[in-house]
C-alpha cells in the first residue's frame, strides 16, 4: 500500500511497529527503553501500539535507540543549484518595483474625509485630568456630551 494513501492512525502503527521490532532486536525492555529516553513505560506502550505522540518523544525514543538516523532526511538541509538561485535572484529583481519617495508622487486625493455615518458622529476627546492642573496633558479620554 501506498504511504501517501494510508490514514495517520495507520502510519502511527507502523511506525510503532517498527520501533517494538527494533527494541526487541536490541534485546532490550520496555523499562531500559523508557529509563533511557527519559519517557514513562506507559508512554513506550501507546507508542508501540500505535497512538498518538509528539514528536519530541519519538525522537527521545529513536536516540535511545540509536537509531535517529531514520529521520535524517527531515534533518538534512537542501541544496540549492547554484544557476537555479542565480535564476531565481535575477526574476524577483525584475519583479520588484520600488515605492516612489516623493510626497508629490503620490495620490491622497483619493482618500475619503470622515463623516458622519447616520447621525453618528465620533465623540471629542478632550483631556482628563486626575490629579493633575489643567495644564497637563497626560492622558485623554472622550468626552461624552453633545458639544457638536
Amino acid at each position: 500500500m501506498n504511504t501517501n494513501e494510508m490514514k495517520a492512525i495507520e502510519i502511527l502503527q507502523k511506525i510503532g511497529a517498527r520501533m517494538r521490532e527494533i527494541r526487541l532486536e536490541q534485546n532490550m525492555k520496555q523499562k531500559e527503553l523508557a529509563e533511557k529516553s527519559g519517557l514513562s513505560m506507559f508512554s513506550i506502550s501507546q507508542m508501540e501500539t500505535g497512538h498518538n505522540t509528539s514528536v519530541q518523544s519519538l525522537v527521545q525514543v529513536l536516540k535511545a535507540l540509536n537509531r535517529l538516523d531514520m529521520i535524517e532526511p527531515f534533518l538534512k538541509e537542501k541544496e540549492i543549484d547554484p544557476a537555479t538561485l542565480a535564476q531565481f535572484i535575477q526574476s524577483q529583481q525584475s519583479q520588484r518595483k520600488r515605492v516612489s519617495r516623493n510626497a508629490s508622487d503620490s495620490d491622497t486625493s483619493s482618500v475619503p474625509e470622515a463623516t458622519p455615518v447616520d447621525g453618528f458622529q465620533p465623540a471629542s476627546v478632550k483631556p482628563y485630568f486626575s490629579d493633575e492642573g489643567e495644564d497637563s496633558s497626560y492622558s485623554m479620554v472622550a468626552d461624552d456630551s453633545n458639544e457638536y
